[in-house]
């Protein structure tokens, strides 16, 4: 049997945890998609564009708003610090996938500091867990090895990680693995700590799948920065793609490297911070019955969004009678995912059966109909057919009526901050997503024996100190009146978008404060590296 331990894999799983690890420790501070420093700059320049506003006139509410403000500030600070803490390699626990020859991991982990009693290996087949058993009992080496399916481990168990190494060694869709199956349980059990680290590897697309037919659903909708360069030689708009899937699905396959590494890169964050706790909160009984409608009127009306049936004689007509998500379709981008596999992949389909996940009869792909249509709250009185009010229940309506940022109306800011950052705050508050850092991903790109491997590095932020600031949506309204407590939000939210923008730009759109220039920068998201390239 050819050793696992092939060279090229073995400089890029030492490359990958060396990252993770590093992030986690030594470069903690600068994991936190949001920092003290940034923070005070930017409603620094926020206060200062107000008060330009307001003027000398208004003398009684600039005393009052700064009192409130450095008061809650440093309230805050105080907040934020008992979330960011440091830690040490030796404190951060680690799980991954043994194999044969588990000690190799084994032997980078500790030479980078994490303790023996930190690592957990899971195998799930019977031959392979005997002989890293055997393995490790031959080095005198204790650690804790489970025999199970990782997907139950992580779906039945209660333990939390710093660090996730998932070698699926499968494409991210595989007849005889479930990766996706893995992922969702991960972040659906928050089994990774508040600041964490996601190692992923899969291998190159393999043909037993049409491909193209798998990614056009994720990419046609998508706005151009979230896009692989080659996209524009297709030369079409998100609608277009739409309208013309097959010719985009054919494109596709023919320059599946980059659209399948553009893939993994792009659709895991947003399976973490946007996909799983939409339905986290769309599943939760008590957010149902209090904002949304009662369950079977519900269902009912998803079922008529889902099903729409065109009448219409004129050009105007049709305007009238197509839904705002099928003529928008870059602002409704996860959505449009989960209408584009239900109309081209087959009903067995492994993307089917994703969105099809059932959690308390509320699936993925209703969820994903449902958080879609909130963010989207403002275009419910545009004339345009949004159905967002069919779902809305009388509360939240009223709720999302009536709260607004104080500065709306006035021109202070890049973005004008719209009603969806209201809305995903409120699903942050329940649904618990991981945001990853764009700045902090490393991508890798190698060819072990005959096969190309895609691996990732994903540092996650929970971004807690954000969320947890806010009380409960029946206090919104009170929580608001202190606009000291919205500036707080703002300064958290700019940041969190610039530090995410390029793996995920719908998160907290229409969130800047001051736009994009020298001072006020986004992370950049590394191109994935060849490392083959290096042997050359």
């Amino acid at each position: 049997m050819q050793s696992y331990m092939q060279g090229i894999k073995n400089y890029a799983r030492e490359k990958l945890i060396e990252h993770a690890i590093s992030s986690l420790t030594s470069q903690r501070q600068e994991s936190y998609l949001v920092s003290k420093d940034h923070f005070t700059k930017i409603t620094d320049r926020f206060n200062s564009m107000l008060f330009r506003f307001v003027g000398g006139k208004n003398i009684e509410f600039t005393n009052q708003y700064n009192w409130q403000f450095f008061g809650g500030k440093n309230s805050w600070f105080e907040f934020y610090e008992s979330i960011c803490r440091p830690k040490t390699a030796s404190e951060l626990k680690v799980l991954y996938l043994s194999g044969p020859e588990p000690y190799n991991d084994i032997d980078i982990l500790c030479n980078k500091g994490i303790r023996l009693e930190n690592i957990w290996a899971i195998e799930s087949d019977k031959k392979i867990y005997e002989q890293a058993v055997k393995s490790l009992t031959d080095a005198k080496i204790q650690i804790k090895i489970h025999r199970g399916s990782l997907t139950e481990f992580f779906e039945l168990t209660n333990h939390e990680f710093d660090i996730i190494y998932f070698d699926a060694c499968s494409p991210i869709l595989s007849p005889q693995q479930s990766p996706l199956e893995t992922l969702k349980q991960i972040f659906l059990n928050r089994r990774l700590t508040g600041l964490s680290v996601l190692i992923t590897n899969f291998a190159e697309p393999k043909e037993n799948y049409h491909w193209g037919d798998i990614l056009a659903p994720w990419f046609a909708p998508k706005e151009f920065g979230e896009l692989p360069e080659i996209d524009d030689d297709f030369g079409r708009s998100a609608l277009e793609k739409c309208a013309s899937f097959s010719a985009y699905s054919n494109f596709i396959n023919q320059h599946l490297d980059d659209y399948y590494s553009s893939f993994l890169t792009h659709f895991i964050p947003a399976m973490a911070s946007e996909i799983i706790p939409m339905w986290q909160l769309s599943a939760l009984g008590s957010v149902q019955s209090n904002h949304l409608l009662n369950e079977q009127a519900l269902q009912k009306e998803l079922k008529t969004i889902k099903n729409q049936q065109l009448k219409a004689d004129s050009f105007k007509e049709l305007l009238n009678e197509i839904p705002h998500y099928a003529l928008a379709v870059d602002i409704y981008p996860l959505l449009n995912w989960a209408r584009l596999i239900r109309e081209n992949l087959s009903a067995d389909h492994p993307l089917i059966k994703f969105i099809e996940s059932n959690r308390r009869k509320m699936t993925i792909e209703d969820s994903l109909y449902i958080c879609s249509l909130l963010k989207r709250f403002e275009e419910a009185d545009t004339g345009f057919k949004t159905f967002i009010h069919n779902i809305c229940g009388e509360k939240l309506k009223t709720t999302l009526s009536k709260l607004d940022f104080f500065d709306r109306h006035m021109p202070l800011t890049c973005d004008i901050p719209m009603k969806n950052l209201l809305v995903e705050l409120l699903i942050g508050l329940y649904g618990h997503p991981y945001v990853a850092h764009a700045g902090k991903n490393l991508s890798l790109k190698y060819k072990a024996k005959e096969t190309w491997m895609y691996s990732d590095v994903f540092v996650f932020d929970q971004c807690r100190y954000l969320y947890d600031f806010l009380p409960t949506l029946d206090l919104w309204e009170s929580f608001f009146e202190n606009f000291a407590n919205q500036t707080i939000i703002r300064g958290c939210i700019d940041e969190i978008r610039r530090n995410h923008l390029y793996l995920n730009s719908s998160l907290f759109k229409w969130g800047f404060v001051e736009c994009v220039d020298e001072e006020f920068s986004c992370a950049d998201l590394p191109e994935r590296i060849n490392l083959n390239d290096f042997e050359k």
